[in-house]
């Protein structure tokens, strides 16, 4: 069987690359479709941020929050039309986000964990850094709430939409964590009232 040279090329371009990687790239010269999120390898500890709001003035119609888990994404829509996005970090595993449709029930601009938090002596010094409610508190120890900023509460049991550290990986404790400034712009365009759906 007689093979093309950009066959054979191919070939020798999949030979030297790692395995993990071909079947993406076969995937892609076949015409599919590459991205794999579960393959995308994210430090914890380094925030992005990634969003835009381009809302025009004197848009106007109902306000809809859609929140994409398996992209890791939150699309805000006005009227029918998407005027802005940010990228989030879900709940990570046995902290799954809850999906369904929503309502911003309340906000609250500087609002704390009540679940989630530190411990720290009377002087400030931190005697648990990672504190979750049911832990023993030391003698002398004061709790103290982890910040969620520009929080918008989503359900009764404490799932907020709010300022936090963003991978574009499931990291948080079930909450939707947005970059700090994407944060803000959806907090203060979002009244109590607006539809959130989490798929």
């Amino acid at each position: 069987m007689k093979r093309t040279l950009t066959q054979i090329s191919t070939v020798l371009f999949l030979l030297l690359i790692p395995a993990c990687v071909q079947n993406d790239i076969t995937t892609t010269l076949t015409g599919g479709y590459m991205f794999r999120p579960n393959r995308i390898r994210i430090d914890p500890g380094k925030a992005v941020s990634y969003g835009y709001w381009d809302m025009p003035a004197g848009l106007e119609g109902e306000k809809v929050i859609v929140i994409d888990t398996s992209l890791q994404q939150a699309k805000y829509y006005v009227g029918g039309r998407q005027v802005g996005m940010s990228a989030i970090s879900s709940g990570k595993a046995g902290h799954i986000t809850p999906k369904g449709t929503f309502k911003v029930l309340s906000k609250d601009a500087d609002h704390k964990s009540s679940s989630y938090g530190s411990i720290v002596d009377e002087y400030g010094n931190t005697l648990i850094a990672n504190f979750e409610r049911g832990m023993d508190i030391p003698a002398g120890g004061i709790y103290e709430g982890a910040p969620m900023t520009n929080g918008m509460q989503l359900t009764t049991g404490g799932i907020w939409m709010h300022e936090g550290i963003v991978t574009s990986a499931p990291e948080s404790h079930g909450c939707i964590r947005l970059p700090a400034e994407m944060a803000k712009i959806f907090f203060d365009n979002t009244p109590v009232g607006t539809p959130v759906i989490i798929k």
